[in-house]
């Protein structure tokens, strides 16, 4: 099960993150969704944490304007302690290979790469979020739509998406249409001499031949995709999968549009 992992700061931004967490897990459901994890008494809480970094896919670092903080240990900021839970919980995440998005709440601003330790200084080339009060549930839904798309198993199981019409199904009933329309159209092969052809007939004609050769070009298109789907590698599957999430996704906002008054 996909599982996003949310990481923040207590005295920075409880409150954004809290409230993010109960929108993605309204969007998501509550078992994809990890925050205030509690270390048991005696344990390595190192160890526990890259546990549960493995056990989700995205790591969402929710910044607030004083998420680096100061240091008690003469540091200048608390990430470059080597027993920071922020910390350790992004350098689990770019060690295991988990997508890490940061989110920036409260007005804050993404820190750059001197206010970063080296083990976790590639976030600071990450696009981030932005979610502000005034658009927040817009800017929710975006970042949801986001992380479908980095990882498209969490569309699994949600309502509605078993059911929903996919553009590949929508493209391949169009063209089995216009491949009818063609069929019906096709003259037969002795004809009779006709008179000199009209300027409306020769433009029928040439779309006739134009819609044709889409079609080749959609079935053409079509065996190929067939044949990366069953010879491709894992790497060239996951960029269909998330391609194909994007697609969805287009679909979705184009029926929205259309649906508009």
């Amino acid at each position: 099960m996909a599982g996003i992992f949310v990481s923040y700061r207590r005295d920075d931004s409880q409150g954004f993150a809290g409230r993010l967490a109960d929108d993605l897990t309204d969007i998501f459901g509550s078992d994809r969704v990890f925050r205030d994890i509690e270390i048991p008494v005696g344990c390595d809480f190192t160890e526990v944490l890259s546990q549960a970094i493995a056990a989700s896919d995205l790591l969402l670092v929710v910044i607030g304007r004083h998420w680096a903080g100061e240091s008690e240990q003469g540091y200048g900021s608390r990430l470059f302690e080597q027993t920071d839970w922020v910390r350790i919980e992004i350098e689990a995440a770019f060690d295991q290979g988990k997508q890490v998005v940061p989110v920036l709440v409260g007005g804050a601003s993404m820190p750059g790469h001197d206010s970063l330790p080296g083990t976790i200084e590639k976030l600071a080339r990450l696009q981030a979020a932005i979610l502000n009060d005034r658009y927040w549930d817009t800017q929710v839904r975006e970042l949801a739509e986001r992380l479908q798309g980095l990882c498209p198993s969490l569309t699994l199981g949600l309502p509605g998406m078993e059911n929903r019409e996919s553009p590949a199904a929508v493209l391949r009933d169009l063209g089995e249409r216009v491949f009818k329309e063609i069929e019906s159209y096709r003259p037969a092969r002795i004809q009779l001499p006709t008179p000199p052809a009209t300027i409306a007939q020769k433009m029928l004609r040439q779309m006739r031949k134009g819609l044709k050769g889409l079609f080749s070009i959609a079935f053409t298109l079509g065996l190929i995709y067939v044949g990366i789907r069953l010879l491709g590698d894992d790497k060239i599957l996951h960029q269909m999968d998330l391609f194909e999430v994007r697609l969805q996704l287009a679909w979705e906002r184009l029926q929205l549009y259309m649906a508009r008054p």
